[in-house]
């Protein structure tokens, strides 16, 4: 009876092969119960490389039980642990998980979160208070530079609550390190030795995208910053909080607070603005100094940013670029600013983003900067999908 023994073989096989896709199946779901899956989609006909994602850990904890945040880590497609950073916002316990994605124009990529035992990993985003030069606070990540002026410094340089940038073409941590020759009278951060520089000058404006009321067609300057507070310290994102003491605007009496994060990665620092004192509406300007050897790159309406090229830099060209998340009402150019204005609602913080980058490390072309500055808007415009199952 051979075809009976043939199709007796042939059930036999069908049913092993069942068995394995079964068993394969029931492997997964153990697996997927043990972890959450995390699928990140990219709308945009761009790349998104080694963008942020944030998963609340409550979602985390509702998939994976009550298990301890310290022992969570971040794994690609390929089970490759990548770096991750629990976020506790200034609190005692975390609030949520991020890590760094990359993303093909158009496309999906996923990545799983599990309990074990993260590696540890180098900063690629630090910042702290610097009370040995005159209070500043300053923020860095392995692309850019930014510090803001304390309270000491009002006796010796007089006020300024704009934001300066030091220029990197090193991804190396450089802050304690500049900070640190500079003191101890080894080199100077304003020359380049190699790393890059500290050739903006402030002074008392905006410097590099810093925010103020825009009333009256003035702009109305606070004083350097009275408190602060480190939020969160790498290796993924640094962030801080910053008061301001009160400052006239028009016949109000105005406190600020802003809080700042920068991720690694981003040429851009993100900047969240607080104002009370004013019971409407008001407007808002982020500005850019203008400068003799320095012009303004324009960009339409709709992309709320604003850019500029500052010739001059140890040889080379800064670019500094603003990008706004709620309308721009205006573009202006005044004596001392390029200003792109917005309206702030007392209550609602206004958040946005400004940074710089440097010919001598990525940008070598006005064409490249801008390219920059209009993606980030569209990424702004249209964030990632993000699903944690």
């Amino acid at each position: 009876m051979p075809i009976l023994e043939n199709n007796r073989n042939n059930t036999a096989d069908t049913m092993k092969k069942l068995s394995l896709i079964l068993i394969s199946l029931l492997v997964l779901a153990g697996c997927d119960s043990n972890r959450v899956r995390v699928t990140v989609e990219n709308s945009l006909q761009i790349d998104r490389i080694a963008e942020t994602v944030e998963i609340p850990l409550g979602d985390i904890k509702a998939k994976l039980g009550d298990i301890d945040p310290a022992s969570l880590l971040v794994k690609d497609s390929k089970g490759t642990e990548i770096v991750s950073q629990l976020i506790y916002a200034g609190k005692g316990e975390p609030e949520s998980l991020i890590f760094q994605a990359d993303v093909k124009a158009g496309s999906r990529a996923r990545y799983f979160i599990a309990s074990g035992t993260p590696q540890q990993y180098e900063p690629k985003a630090y910042g702290r208070f610097v009370p040995e030069r005159y209070d500043d606070y300053a923020w860095e990540n392995d692309r850019i530079a930014f510090r803001i002026y304390g309270p000491a410094l009002i006796a010796k340089d007089g006020p300024s609550n704009g934001l300066d940038v030091w220029i990197k073409r090193t991804d190396k941590m450089v802050i304690d390190r500049w900070y640190g020759d500079y003191l101890a009278g080894k080199n100077t951060y304003h020359d380049d030795n190699g790393e890059g520089c500290d050739c903006y000058k402030v002074g008392r404006t905006l410097g590099a995208g810093a925010m103020a009321p825009f009333v009256d067609d003035s702009l109305w300057l606070a004083i350097n910053f009275e408190t602060w507070k480190t939020l969160d310290n790498g290796p993924v994102r640094t962030s801080f909080r910053l008061t301001y003491p009160p400052f006239p605007v028009r016949d109000a009496m105005v406190t600020e607070t802003r809080t700042i994060s920068l991720d690694a990665s981003s040429q851009l620092t993100k900047i969240t603005e607080e104002y009370s004192g004013i019971d409407n509406e008001f407007t808002v300007a982020a500005g850019i100094v203008k400068r003799p050897e320095g012009s303004p790159l324009l960009f339409p309406p709709e992309k709320n940013a604003i850019a500029y090229r500052l010739d001059g830099g140890e040889g080379g060209i800064t670019y500094v670029g603003t990008v706004l998340t709620t309308p721009a009402t205006a573009v202006k150019d005044i004596a001392d600013h390029t200003l792109i204005v917005t309206r702030y609602s007392p209550g609602t913080p206004l958040t946005y983003y400004t940074g710089a980058g440097w010919s001598k490390w990525g940008f070598g072309s006005d064409a490249a900067w801008t390219k920059y500055i209009d993606e980030f808007s569209q990424k702004i415009a249209s964030p990632l999908k993000i699903k944690a199952e």
